[in-house]
């Protein structure tokens, strides 16, 4: 299909589908991807039309002899799961359009999912990487909410048990990544409070005040 015909042919599903709500296109796997808010539900490639399904959708696609897509990258077939609206259905216009809400109530619910802060990896954080989430899970901190209730000083203790060679700048970072900023930004009380922790687990006899101290004295 032509690129002038297939770009006529995505704004006539648009305006058909316009009770939807605000729906745009962008360019997506050689076609153009219907989304809302942003949300890619839908596909449009060679003249076909596609629903996005999630696992519970897939099943219910496929009894209704919806084709799956399949796209070639780089000459290599990668099914995608967006399934074919083919003539049929095109005909049923009640099931079509309960599909095409399925399929963008899924669609939005995925995205939503997947921007919740406890889908988030620990590599996701600042200051982290792969490498350091690999480290992590050694010290049995496996997940943001390992890390946040374990606190940045106590982890690196525990690293530091098994890995002698740990620079400091490690409890900067983790610290850091706690607090959602970089390490160099980390303010400078908080800092302060990372070392003379690690100075008083480290050598707790000279955090020990000497008898008296605690009064004043003018």
């Amino acid at each position: 299909m032509e690129r002038d015909v297939m770009r006529q042919y995505v704004r006539d599903i648009i305006v058909y589908f316009r009770d939807f709500g605000d729906l745009r296109s962008q360019s997506m796997f050689g076609g153009y991807g219907i989304c809302k808010d942003n949300v890619m539900f839908a596909l449009v490639s060679e003249g076909k039309f596609y629903l996005r399904a999630n696992s519970k959708l897939e099943q219910m696609f496929i009894n209704q002899g919806m084709a799956q897509f399949v796209y070639n990258k780089r000459g290599i077939p990668v099914l995608m799961k967006y399934y074919h609206v083919h003539q049929a259905l095109w005909q049923r216009e009640d099931m079509l359009r309960r599909f095409l809400s399925y399929a963008l109530t899924a669609a939005l619910a995925d995205c939503k999912n997947k921007s919740r802060p406890e889908q988030m990896r620990l590599k996701d954080l600042p200051n982290l990487t792969l490498a350091t989430e690999r480290l992590l899970r050694t010290v049995n901190i496996r997940s943001i909410e390992d890390l946040i209730n374990e606190g940045a000083l106590n982890t690196f203790i525990k690293i530091r048990e098994i890995r002698k060679d740990v620079k400091t700048a490690l409890l900067f970072s983790l610290a850091g990544a706690i607090l959602g900023c970089h390490a160099a930004a980390l303010p400078c009380e908080v800092r302060q409070e990372l070392i003379d922790g690690l100075s008083q687990h480290d050598d707790p006899k000279e955090t020990e005040l000497p008898l008296g101290a605690l009064s004043y004295k003018p």
